[in-house]
């Protein structure tokens, strides 16, 4: 532990994730580890800022002032964790500022330039996992929709934004309503930096629609750059609002780790990472989306058991390694709610 101080763990564009902030703070003191948690926010009415041990306001990712700010912070109070829930933020981080950060010691949940640019463009990343021979549905630019419609004849599609976040633009067409889905779609597509984009209908793509049930599985990697697997946390999707998960059950992640353990070995993860699958006609689960972060699903787990936080404070400490902080029970079925904070009196 080279902070004289103890551990400190950094959430950044931590926003209304109040939750992450108490786990970090709680397993901290479970696992006897002196050391704070410091939420970093643009907006000084996130309820994150006064629930962490320290608070800060610091610029928005996409700020002139960002990097700068950031950079200087760190230097000076040397965290040992730098965690981001945000996707955009994920980018800048990848774009050499992470790499910067760990010179001076500090400990960055963030992929590689390389590595962001395939999770980021859903088009290049439905190219990588087919090289490696995993599972994912076939992908067309929008271009393509001919191409599309000619391979998967009579079939249904999804149409989503080649450079978003989750859900978003998500239509679901058949071969008729196809094109007019495109063009309604990339009317609110972002380009990689997440700007208005004129890259017209090459900023979604197409793919073909799965019918199955869908699961959201958390990859725990190794936080020293190898891409080890060192565990794995799933749920199936049992009802989403607003495209998030809503409701959910958590199930084994078997059937998943070995997807997982290439993915680890293609990108090599930091930290978490949050992966979805959905099962085709035959039952078989595909890679739909790769998050490079803590995921909107891992709550799911957590609360049927699971610890991430813990294991990973643990691993920053040097402490022997605890893999039963990753088990969890499976059948529980948890939903979401709605919290709120006093922030000020």
């Amino acid at each position: 532990m080279k902070n004289s101080n103890g551990l400190t763990v950094v959430i950044a564009s931590a926003a209304h994730r109040a939750h992450y902030v108490e786990w970090f703070k709680t397993a901290l003191r479970t696992e006897g580890i002196h050391g704070e948690v410091i939420a970093f926010e643009y907006r000084d009415t996130a309820p994150t800022l006064s629930l962490a041990d320290r608070g800060v306001v610091m610029p928005a990712y996409n700020s002139p002032e960002y990097r700068e700010e950031v950079l200087n912070w760190v230097r000076r109070e040397s965290p040992d964790l730098f965690v981001s829930v945000n996707d955009y933020e994920l980018q800048v981080l990848a774009g050499g500022l992470a790499e910067e950060l760990r010179r001076g010691g500090c400990t960055v949940a963030a992929l590689d330039a390389d590595a962001q640019n395939i999770v980021l463009d859903k088009h290049l990343m439905a190219a990588r996992l087919r090289d490696r021979g995993l599972p994912t549905p076939a992908t067309w630019l929008g271009s393509e929709a001919d191409m599309a419609q000619a391979t998967n004849s009579g079939g249904s599609f999804i149409v989503k934004h080649r450079f978003g976040s989750g859900s978003d633009g998500l239509r679901i067409a058949t071969g008729e309503a196809l094109q007019e889905m495109i063009i309604e779609s990339a009317k609110t597509a972002r380009d990689a930096g997440g700007r208005p984009t004129t890259h017209g209908e090459d900023a979604v793509i197409i793919q073909t629609h799965l019918p199955g049930t869908e699961f959201g599985v958390d990859g725990v990697f190794a936080l020293d750059g190898t891409g080890r697997l060192n565990g794995a946390l799933a749920r199936r999707k049992d009802r989403m609002r607003g495209g998030d998960t809503d409701v959910a059950t958590t199930v084994a992640a078997k059937g998943f780790t070995q997807a997982l353990a290439e993915l680890g070995d293609l990108l090599k993860p930091v930290g978490p990472i949050d992966v979805d699958f959905k099962e085709d006609t035959e039952g078989s689960p595909q890679i739909i989306d790769i998050n490079p972060r803590f995921g909107g699903g891992y709550p799911f787990c957590h609360l049927a058991g699971a610890n991430v936080p813990a294991y990973l404070v643990r691993e920053l400490a040097g402490l022997a390694d605890a893999p039963s902080l990753l088990d969890y029970e499976v059948g529980v079925t948890t939903a979401r709610r709605d919290e709120f904070s006093v922030l000020r009196r």
